[in-house]
């Protein structure tokens, strides 16, 4: 059976440090990494004695290998998301993760055999050194010993086994960032498409689309351990929302939309948006939320400001890029989505 599979802000950096370090310091975690289960565990437990059992494949003492400015993650998964990746490029990988002391990702090297030997003690004994939750711990390190790891075609991941809402954000966020060069790659070469007379309004209109998308992200209830996972699906979707207007627009494919019709959505657009800052709070130490939420009144209309902006945006695009759309079906679509997006609050 297939494992579930569950990037660029402040925020995603130190998930993203938290999901690979081992917190390599002169405080290094007891082994194996206990911290964050909050539970009791037994030692005669099977997931204690293969880590135990692992510690052979620890690697030898070395001297602190040399500072490297990288980021084990995101170099990892930009090469795995690669047609093809050399060893040569593996080894870049392996060394910026023994450098940061990234055992999430040395932990990924060795099980899939990325530029080294596959070695399942090896990929274990980094399993053993993250900070997890107790059932993450377990599953993660009873499937590296089990003999399905071997027969298993598909590559081993850290998002495979998730339990809790800290792991989530964090592989909210690596999917995020995987996305994120898609769709980085689809802009950059419909840019280069352009003629060099729309490139400038369409860079602008890309700011917007991005201005709007981090603006966007304060309107996400961060309640609950999660809240950062929905922070970063809530800014794909945003990202995914411009990209597919975008390519909908340039191949004629949007709807078409009457003067009527769009000023029934805007009707319906400041209606919504006024329900939503009307809306009272539900926390008496905080009667600038909106309702029992994390969201701000503050934060909605900052959003709302910068999708006025983002929409105003297409306009100039439009006019140079001259697509086969018009103006009020692009208005129309966007509003739509600001709809949804302002409901969902």
């Amino acid at each position: 059976m297939r494992r579930p599979h569950v990037l660029r802000s402040a925020v995603l950096a130190v998930l993203l440090v938290w999901a690979g370090a081992a917190h390599a310091s002169p405080q290094a975690a007891a082994y194996p990494n206990t911290e964050g289960f909050g539970i009791d565990f037994e030692k005669s437990e099977d997931w204690y004695a293969h880590c135990v059992r692992a510690l052979h494949a620890a690697p030898p003492p070395a001297p602190a290998p040399a500072k490297m400015r990288c980021n084990a993650s995101d170099l990892y998964y930009l090469k795995r998301d690669q047609d093809s990746t050399s060893n040569a490029e593996w080894r870049e990988v392996r060394d910026c993760a023994e450098a940061t002391g990234d055992d999430a990702v040395l932990m990924m090297l060795y099980a899939n055999g990325y530029g080294v030997a596959r070695n399942p003690d090896r990929a274990i004994y980094h399993a053993c050194k993250l900070d997890s939750a107790k059932a993450e711990m377990e599953l993660r390190v009873g499937y590296l010993a089990s003999p399905a790891a071997a027969a298993d075609r598909q590559p081993f991941d850290l998002c495979d086994h998730i339990t809790s809402g800290r792991m989530g954000g964090v592989c909210a966020a690596i999917s995020q960032n995987r996305a994120e060069h898609v769709r980085a790659a689809h802009l950059d070469r419909f840019a280069a498409s352009l003629p060099s007379a729309v490139r400038q309004p369409f860079a602008r209109l890309r700011a917007a689309a991005a201005a709007f998308t981090r603006k966007a992200a304060g309107e996400v209830d961060m309640t609950g351990t999660g809240g950062a996972g929905f922070t970063f699906r809530h800014s794909g979707r945003r990202a995914e929302e411009f990209l597919d207007t975008l390519l909908k627009a340039a191949s004629g494919k949007l709807p078409p939309a009457s003067p009527a019709r769009l000023a029934q959505l805007d009707r319906e657009l400041n209606e919504v948006y006024q329900k939503v800052l009307a809306t009272p709070s539900e926390q008496e130490n905080h009667p600038e939320r909106i309702r029992s939420s994390t969201v701000k009144r503050a934060a909605v209309r900052d959003a709302q400001r910068a999708w006025l902006a983002y929409r105003d945006a297409w306009e100039p695009f439009l006019a140079a890029a001259r697509l086969p759309v018009d103006a009020a079906a692009v208005k129309a679509v966007l509003t739509r989505q600001r709809v949804a997006q302002l409901k969902r609050i």
